[in-house]
């Protein structure tokens, strides 16, 4: 290695280029790469250090955060808590991922404000809009909650409900709630702290300044981001593109079936779809009609089915339950990581798909599996986001 090491200092700068290119093409075989520096004004970004006594929660006590709400959801004791504790997490999420006052994200109309074609949110204040992109996780939610509860966003209600219609007071109780959950200090659960922490969030990754100021809506900005001018439509794309990037480095191929739709069935307002997977599994999911429409969605077509942790079901292989779930594949555990309120379950089907399952700690352990068991993984149609 050390006569390698001396033979690199005799190259010339344009060889050692040549190498490098050589080195990625031998690695990229391998499915890996060398890294080259970011931009010096991401990496300024990524280094600048938050203000002092500006409260503000790190993308782990965020992710702790999620799954106290979570788990305070599944822990409902009858369907009306449930309803009730679902349109709450559902603020949450648009929240925390919007960067949004609560104000603006209670003054949202579920049918007029959301483009489920293109996962993203319009959020209005002083005469203002502003386009904010939504995880599919999240946007799936929504439609979810629409559809269930006949809320959906391109019929007329059947209930007097409107999914956003919460008094703000109640809302910042419910955050305080999760103090114990979260194992995190009240005086960081609030609204104006995850405003916070979403726009440092999106500084430490690299989105410009002014990009940030544009999608929180902040109406002023400083001295020094003064001396950068961006028309809107490159805000619109810098944004788009950062937040597609983000959810996407935060979105593993686990509980992901990728297939081709194999049958369509449809009433007056939702619609079935099966989609087949290369390995013959077959997943059922319920859209509602224009969703389908929209996505294109016709047998042949080529899609992705997608199913949020928290929804999926877990029985012991030997004698599942009694269940509604039409989704339901064997596969192994090959990991536990629980505390009191919750427990994260990842697994392998049969087939070799990483899936993973957030559940109660009670309820994983009446069930009795552990690491290296056979269990059943299982979710409803509604439960799953087609893309």
């Amino acid at each position: 290695m050390q006569a390698q090491m001396q033979t690199l200092d005799t190259l010339s700068h344009t060889e050692l280029i040549e190498l490098r290119n050589r080195i990625n093409n031998a690695l990229s075989e391998y499915g890996d790469s060398i890294q080259r520096d970011p931009p010096l004004e991401r990496q300024a970004c990524r280094l600048f250090t938050v203000a002092e006594g500006v409260p503000w929660l790190d993308r782990h006590q965020m992710e702790k955060l999620t799954q106290a709400f979570e788990a305070w959801v599944e822990a409902s004791r009858d369907s009306r808590a449930r309803r009730s504790r679902e349109r709450v997490f559902i603020v949450y999420l648009l929240l925390r991922y919007t960067g949004a006052k609560p104000g603006e994200i209670l003054a949202l109309d579920e049918r007029e404000h959301f483009d489920f074609l293109h996962n993203t949110v319009t959020i209005a204040e002083d005469g203002k809009t502003r386009e904010v992109p939504l995880p599919v996780e999240v946007i799936g939610r929504i439609r979810e909650y629409c559809a269930k509860y006949g809320l959906s966003g391109e019929h007329e209600h059947t209930s007097g409900e409107k999914l956003f219609e919460l008094d703000q007071g109640f809302l910042r109780r419910k955050f305080h709630d999760q103090e114990k959950r979260s194992g995190l200090p009240k005086e960081l659960l609030s609204p104006r702290v995850l405003r916070n922490s979403r726009a440092i969030e999106l500084l430490q990754g690299g989105m410009p300044m002014r990009a940030v100021q544009a999608l929180l809506g902040h109406g002023k900005a400083d001295i020094t981001a003064s001396y950068v001018k961006l028309a809107d439509d490159d805000l619109r794309n810098i944004i788009h593109h950062h937040c597609i990037k983000e959810f996407g480095m935060g979105t593993s191929a686990r509980n992901t079936f990728h297939g081709d739709v194999i049958k369509v069935a449809a009433n007056e307002v939702m619609c079935e779809v099966t989609l087949k997977t290369d390995s013959g599994y077959e997943v059922v999911a319920i859209i509602t009609n224009p969703s389908r429409e929209k996505l294109g969605l016709v047998e042949g077509s080529r899609a992705t089915a997608l199913v949020k942790a928290s929804w999926v079901i877990l029985e012991k292989s030997e004698a599942p339950s009694p269940t509604s779930a039409r989704n339901a594949f064997p596969g192994t555990i090959t990991g536990v990581k629980s505390d009191d309120v919750v427990a994260e379950v990842t697994g392998t089907l049969d087939d070799g798909t990483p899936v993973c399952a957030l559940v109660t700690a009670g309820s994983f352990d009446k069930l009795g599996i552990g690491q290296g068991d056979k269990f059943v993984f299982m979710f409803k149609a509604m439960s799953v986001i087609v893309s």
